[in-house]
């Protein structure tokens, strides 16, 4: 009999590692890639962190069950909230314009400008994909356009399009805007991937997902802080 619960132990030990490697293998060029909204305001430090956040990216839960990706999270002390919103992800299945977005009824706080607005995919780094006219739509309104995609200095593995963050003086105040109230998009061009994926569409795929930063308001803000010091160049067109 103990022997037999030894190996029943084993069984499903096996088996829900199997489930959480099937969950950690990022998407290859045959099954196509993803795209996904992050976001952090500086009040309150709601967010939605990258896809691969250990602590708060995708298939993470709260204590309570709660998926921090699947809304803005923020918080009550060192209790996440869900703040609300929906968000719109992007599956990349070629070469084509997509759009990742956040929209309905969401609270980012009484803060006057974001800490961090990107886009992080599980396109890997090495993959040789371009992406340009990465446009910055709030509220409905174009405020920005990088002709070519800003790569988060934080990121080494995936491509990440950054495109605010207050802790980096090569992106930060690019351009002026008023906080979103009704929606967030983020639209980008990708080039580059092999031909037999090419798609030439623009896509959007609902998939909810959560943003970027620590435990509480205080480990969340140190988190993220180090984003602050790495430079790249980055070419940017006003509209």
């Amino acid at each position: 009999m103990k022997k037999s619960r030894i190996l029943s132990a084993i069984a499903a030990a096996a088996i829900a590692a199997t489930t959480f490697v099937t969950m950690a293998i990022p998407a290859s060029a045959a099954d196509g890639y993803n795209a996904y909204l992050g976001i952090q305001e500086p009040t309150g430090w709601s967010f939605r962190n990258k896809w691969n956040d250990p602590t708060y990216g995708k298939g993470v839960t709260a204590d309570d069950g709660m998926v921090f990706f699947d809304q803005i999270t923020g918080w009550d002390g060192s209790t996440p909230l869900d703040k609300g919103g929906e968000f719109t992800d992007a599956q990349i299945t070629g070469d084509g314009t997509y759009k990742v977005s956040l929209t309905g009824d969401f609270d980012l706080g009484a803060a006057e400008a974001l800490s961090l607005l990107f886009v992080s995919t599980d396109i890997p780094l090495d993959a040789g994909v371009s992406v340009t006219d990465v446009k910055v739509i709030l509220d409905g309104q174009t405020k920005y356009t990088f002709d070519e995609y800003f790569q988060d200095p934080d990121e080494k593995e995936y491509v990440n399009l950054l495109c605010i963050n207050q802790w980096n003086s090569d992106i930060n105040e690019l351009f002026g805007y008023v906080m979103p109230t009704s929606s967030v998009e983020i639209e980008f061009t990708v080039s580059g991937l092999p031909a037999a994926d090419a798609a030439e569409t623009t896509t959007d795929t609902t998939e909810t997902t959560a943003p970027t930063t620590g435990n509480v308001p205080a480990a969340v803000m140190l988190s993220v802080m180090a984003v602050a010091g790495a430079a790249a160049v980055v070419s940017k067109k006003r509209n």
